[in-house]
């Protein structure tokens, strides 16, 4: 991040990323309040899918517990005034969610590709018991990458993204920041157009075409939401990593209002999750259309599946 002296405060940038992130943090809530309920009262067949999926809401729920208090940071224009204990747990939650939920995005695409793409492969009948064993291994690790972020100092705690010194906790979360997007976007990538390749191999039938169709809009979604979340704060900390030295105080103090505005975006992956959720199950767009009918005053709908079904199989 740039130097914390190159950038003039902006009541329009706190405020705006403020709102961004209060705007996420409930409806990541709400999204994924619905998703865990129906995962534990309407789910009556676990496939590893299903458990790569409610570790994800789990990591999405502790996520948007952080966001409140992250708007509050910049309501009170970048001043934390909760001590430094606070900030190095908040900072440490915020990173560790947030990789957990990119580590099981990937996970359900590794998952999907062994299944359809390689389905005689020993990987690829893996049991929902083996899948919670892979699950904690996934947050095991992630602890032990992300648990230099509680050793921030002081002069980088305040605000609650590293900025200014360049110590090896800073210049660790930012190379984890950047591996954490590009490993996991290129395997994304590469398992999703091997799927829709074996695909539509498999579905040539004009009868199974509907069922093709779920499928390439699944993996898409998976894709585009990965994109939209993390792609423009990438970009933005490679920019910012490019001119540190050479760059003006101008540029970086202009880009440490785009780095606050990008990196509010990366928590917008809590509140499109969901939208992965009803691709993969009719009981959970069941859930989700049973919670916006009532909140508009609108009656009971037929009852839903209650299993969580492959878009693929």
């Amino acid at each position: 991040m740039p130097p914390a002296n190159c950038s003039a405060p902006s009541v329009v940038v706190e405020m705006s990323v403020a709102t961004l992130l209060l705007l996420e943090g409930g409806l990541g809530l709400l999204g994924n309040a619905v998703a865990l309920w129906t995962f534990f009262f309407r789910l009556q067949v676990w496939k590893p899918y299903a458990v790569y999926l409610l570790n994800l809401v789990v990591a999405d729920l502790l996520l948007t517990f952080c966001l409140p208090f992250h708007a509050a940071f910049y309501l009170k224009h970048k001043t934390w005034s909760f001590g430094h204990a606070s900030c190095q747990s908040l900072f440490f939650l915020q990173v560790l969610s947030r990789g957990v939920g990119i580590a099981f995005l990937t996970a359900v695409a590794l998952d999907r590709y062994f299944r359809v793409v390689h389905p005689r492969l020993k990987v690829s009948l893996t049991s929902p018991r083996a899948a919670w064993g892979v699950s904690g291994f996934v947050w095991l690790l992630m602890l032990g990458l992300t648990h230099q972020s509680l050793f921030v100092s002081e002069a980088t705690c305040p605000g609650l993204e590293p900025a200014g010194e360049v110590s090896f906790s800073i210049v660790w979360q930012e190379a984890l920041f950047f591996l954490q997007f590009v490993l996991p976007f290129g395997l994304i990538l590469f398992c999703n157009a091997r799927i829709i390749r074996t695909l539509q191999r498999l579905l040539r039938d004009p009868d199974k075409q509907p069922k093709l169709q779920r499928a390439r809009a699944l993996v898409t979604v998976v894709v585009v939401l990965f994109a939209v979340c993390f792609l423009p704060s990438f970009l933005a900390q490679i920019l910012v990593a490019a001119f540190r030295r050479a760059g003006s105080c101008g540029f970086l103090g202009a880009m440490v209002h785009v780095c606050d505005m990008t990196n509010g975006l990366t928590y917008l992956q809590s509140v499109l999750n969901p939208v992965v959720y009803c691709f993969s199950s009719p009981a959970f767009r069941y859930s989700y259309r049973k919670v916006f009918n009532t909140l508009r005053g609108r009656g009971k709908e037929t009852e839903a599946p209650g299993d969580i079904k492959d878009s693929y199989s």
